[in-house]
């Protein structure tokens, strides 16, 4: 297995939190190879790092490497954390995260998954949404358009609408929406409305303006947020 392509698979694993690639945040601080065994290292941007939130994290790589074929065996070390030795001992063995930490899951993974994920799909939706209308998209055309309107061609992608194209925008802007609502279980056959909120509801232009501003503010604290742990790790990594 080349290593671009195990790069390519952690770089697919996102702090549920952020909504960030653990790659590009600066979280796998190794990566190493042996015939079939591959061994991951995180380190974390704080020591007191939220075990549920590694875990989803270390957890995340062993499957997206297990997946991969010719890769039989995945240890993941979190290193520097106060439950390191739990964490990665258990990850590597694939075990629950009830099982290493019976007294701190008070609350379910799966539900805390979601949440994550739905955080992400607004951050993911505002963005589609600024890019579309910096193209020159008017409120309308965005509320009333579907699926079926969105054109991808290379790394572009367009809006066709009854006026015209709306165009280009980045086409991985595009395609990071559509995998988080698949991910999410929201409608992608070609008749979907283009702007769904997370319970499947369409956005629709009356209500557009609030929307909007619901988005901004859960988009500003994930940037700040992801700002933070940045800083924490880059000073982290001084000592």
């Amino acid at each position: 297995m080349d290593r671009a392509t195990l790069w390519e698979r952690l770089d697919a694993v996102l702090d549920p939190e952020l909504d960030e690639s653990i790659v590009r945040l600066g979280f796998v601080h190794a990566l190493e190879q042996t015939g079939d065994t591959v061994r991951v290292v995180l380190r974390l941007p704080t020591y007191w790092c939220s075990p549920n939130f590694a875990y989803l994290m270390a957890d995340g790589v062993r499957r997206a490497l297990l997946d991969l074929p010719g890769i039989t065996a995945v240890r993941v070390e979190v290193e520097d954390h106060f439950a390191s030795r739990e964490l990665s001992d258990g990850v590597t063995a694939g075990r629950s995260f009830h099982e290493l930490f019976p007294d701190e899951a008070s609350e379910d993974l799966e539900e805390l998954r979601r949440r994550f994920l739905v955080k992400g799909y607004l951050s993911r939706l505002l963005v589609l949404i600024q890019a579309f209308r910096q193209s020159g998209a008017q409120v309308t055309e965005l509320t009333e358009a579907s699926l079926s309107a969105l054109q991808i061609e290379g790394d572009h992608a367009w809006l066709r609408t009854a006026h015209g194209e709306r165009g280009p925008v980045r086409a991985r802007i595009v395609e990071r929406y559509l995998v988080r609502r698949a991910e999410l279980a929201l409608p992608l056959d070609a008749s979907a409305p283009l702007l769904l909120r997370p319970d499947g509801e369409p956005i629709g232009e009356e209500g557009f303006d609030a929307e909007l501003r619901r988005l901004r503010a859960t988009v500003v604290n994930l940037r700040a947020s992801t700002a933070l742990c940045e800083a924490l790790l880059a000073s982290r990594q001084q000592w």
